[in-house]
């Protein structure tokens, strides 16, 4: 499964994975990424030097109230699962990153749409925590507060110079095979920043305009039951406390602030048309929280 972002949790036996791969013309490579490009877009195969690391421009646009709560919401969600042990540089930079893809041709022209990009693919999530299991692990109220902080300061325009145009990264501890193909920028914190290359940066990088729309639901979804009447909001703390010490009835069990049927594995909800599952049935006695699965490869 192809993951381009990892979370920051290094795994108990971390593997290495390095591997010489010739370097795939840009079409070729887009498609191993699992990218979609726009039919007519320019992507040159001309070799050409890289511009000097400049900021990214800033992220300013006009929204709906519900688009801008949407936007906030798939972006905090990206800065807390993705850079929460990172400290506030590194956290920044992963809002670079996501802001940066949002205006780059590679990828969807929507925050949600970015981070959310791939999760139904059998290619696999752009962003591990969107399909990793790592959303139904209890929050830490605290870092999600300060990851929103972060997200408000980027959607409002603030800019983290040091990533200049990167829109991928891998933690530290992992030798993706596309990282040869892509042009290192820097290293925050555990992670490292790469932007396109040469021609390629040049038709990609910064030549899409930001839709102002973000389709589907956000990650603050009702999630009903089809017993008992009851209804939770994920990621509302105060439905998610409620949750954790309701009883189950009528066939309900209720966990990680999440109502399903015993009958069915998983509740999903949609964000731009991806499924996205948001909790799973356990017995009765399973109360340990889950560790968030690390992928190798990012």
């Amino acid at each position: 499964m192809l993951l381009l972002a990892s979370s920051c949790v290094a795994p108990a036996k971390p593997h290495r994975i390095s591997q010489d791969i010739p370097e795939p013309d840009p079409r070729a490579l887009l498609r191993r990424l699992a990218l979609d490009v726009p039919e007519g877009t320019p992507v040159s195969t001309d070799a050409a030097p890289a511009p000097p690391l400049a900021a990214a421009p800033a992220f300013v646009a006009a929204q709906t109230a519900d688009d801008a709560a949407r936007a906030l919401e798939c972006l905090t969600a990206a800065i807390y699962y993705e850079a929460r042990s990172q400290g506030p540089d590194g956290e920044r930079a992963v809002a670079q990153v996501v802001l940066n893809r949002v205006r780059d041709r590679a990828f969807p022209r929507s925050v949600c749409g970015v981070v959310y990009q791939g999760s139904t693919r059998s290619t696999g999530c752009q962003f591990s925590f969107t399909c990793d299991g790592s959303m139904n692990a209890r929050r830490d109220w605290g870092a999600w507060d300060r990851a929103r902080l972060t997200a408000e300061a980027a959607l409002a325009g603030e800019v983290y110079a040091p990533v200049g145009s990167a829109t991928h990264y891998h933690a530290n501890y992992v030798s993706p095979w596309w990282a040869p193909s892509l042009a290192r920028v820097t290293q925050v914190g555990a992670h490292i920043f790469y932007r396109w290359k040469g021609a390629m940066e040049k038709a990609l990088t910064f030549r899409q305009d930001y839709a102002g729309v973000e389709p589907g639901v956000g990650a603050d979804v009702a999630v009903a039951t089809d017993a008992g009447g009851v209804t939770v909001t994920y990621g509302n703390r105060e439905a998610e406390a409620q949750a954790e010490t309701a009883p189950a009835a009528a066939g309900v069990t209720i966990h990680r602030g999440v109502a399903a049927p015993q009958s069915r594995a998983v509740r999903a909800s949609y964000v731009s048309g991806v499924r996205i599952h948001r909790g799973v049935t356990h017995d009765a006695g399973d109360e340990g929280d889950h560790e968030p699965i690390v992928a190798d490869e990012t």
